[in-house]
């Protein structure tokens, strides 16, 4: 019979980047959690510390948006990765248990995605996981051609639809009143007018854009890009990668800085989205500067992860990354009884500057509550319920220090 995998086969500066990762999502997810980035123009101008909330917004988008979850899901193929390798090593298949957890994984995002979180990020993984286990046999040579390649698909996908729009230019109706209704039945709706309005959303909002803005490319490109790096063990020995590190985050930072100061400016826009004369240079930056700034925060943190002095700064996400999944899923439970009618209901009433500062207050206390759940228990409890679902039985979670390679 199959056995899991041990716990202690791990590598802490995976949960270092885990947790890392965790703290960006919050933030560039608290916009739509506070209903804040579906108000119009004149409503955000309307609000309290107005031009300080813009700011903070722009800042958000240049430092936030795309570059963490593009950490997860490199994270998401390193994961890929190892767990083939150590089913090569025990001489155990692959494919089918992986599929599994997948399946597992799409039914927990779809939970999520209806009673809690639209944006839900677990059913596009798990969809994009089946498509992964194509690559499995794939060679390195190839993995390094498809990257790019997927990468700037997203660009090619916006420009056969942008160049017929600059001839008969006609702006998107982004739909205002139905914002509005959402926005009500989250402020004062029942939880079934709540699940009804995120059923719709996920189906008639959330996909639509996903496929709009070809962020299936951007997410097979990390997870085979994230596929590579555990092949080739590129997160181990990092003390003797130094230099090489240094070298990477140096030309991700030259690349990205330029794009995302361009990016943060057009998402202040509705270029994109309206197909305008800019709407192109949106995907354009995003494609390149996006992955490459979220590897160069990836670098920073193993060369801060390789330094004694600086090694504490970092170790304190680990506890977080060792249960990523039930603190993605805790994250949004908590905004809901912040912003959703059965808790405090604001909705739509909050700017960047408070939604942030309710952020930085849910990472404490998820940073807390990890520290001291893994004293005691080896998984977070959605970690516990997925392997154990995985594997058909129940796991263990009595408490077993993990023994860092």
């Amino acid at each position: 019979m199959m056995q899991p995998t041990q716990p202690n086969e791990r590598f802490e500066i995976l949960d270092i980047l885990r947790g890392f990762a965790l703290t960006g999502v919050i933030i560039a997810n608290m916009a739509y959690h506070s209903g804040y980035f579906f108000l119009p123009k004149e409503a955000k101008a309307a609000m309290p510390l107005a031009d300080a909330n813009h700011i903070v917004m722009w800042i958000i988008h240049f430092v936030t948006d795309g570059k963490f979850y593009s950490i997860f899901s490199i994270l998401f193929g390193i994961g890929f990765g190892l767990q083939i390798q150590r089913a090569m090593d025990k001489g155990q298949r692959f494919a089918g248990r992986f599929s599994r957890r997948l399946l597992i994984l799409f039914f927990i995002g779809v939970f999520h995605a209806f009673l809690f979180y639209v944006g839900d990020i677990l059913t596009l993984y798990a969809l994009i996981g089946f498509l992964l286990l194509l690559f499995r046999k794939t060679s390195d040579r190839w993995i390094l051609r498809l990257v790019p390649v997927l990468l700037i698909l997203p660009v090619a996908q916006y420009l056969i639809m942008w160049f017929p729009a600059q001839n008969n230019p006609a702006p998107v109706d982004l739909g205002d009143s139905m914002f509005d209704e959402v926005a009500r039945a989250y402020q004062s709706g029942t939880l079934g007018e709540i699940i009804y309005m995120n059923i719709g959303g996920t189906f008639f909002g959330r996909y639509p854009d996903i496929i709009f803005t070809g962020r299936v490319f951007k997410v097979l490109a990390l997870f085979l890009l994230g596929f590579y790096v555990a092949r080739n063990r590129l997160f181990a020995n990092l003390q003797q990668r130094r230099q090489q590190i240094k070298r990477l985050a140096l030309w991700t930072f030259i690349i990205g800085l330029p794009c995302n100061i361009a990016l943060a400016q057009m998402m202040s826009s509705d270029a994109y989205y309206n197909m305008e004369s800019m709407g192109w240079l949106q995907p354009v930056v995003y494609a390149f500067g996006v992955p490459g700034m979220g590897i160069f925060y990836a670098c920073m943190i193993a060369l801060m992860y390789t330094k004694t002095n600086l090694k504490p700064l970092v170790t304190v996400f680990a506890p977080m990354g060792r249960m990523a999944l039930t603190n993605y899923l805790m994250q949004s439970v908590l905004s809901c009884f912040v912003f959703m009618s059965y808790g405090w209901g604001q909705t739509a009433k909050m700017g960047p500057i408070w939604f942030t500062l309710i952020s930085i207050g849910v990472l404490i206390f998820q940073m807390v509550f990890s520290d001291l759940w893994l004293k005691k228990f080896q998984y977070g409890p959605m970690e516990w319920l997925w392997r154990s679902m995985t594997y058909g039985k129940i796991q263990s979670i009595k408490n077993k220090e993990p023994a860092y390679e």
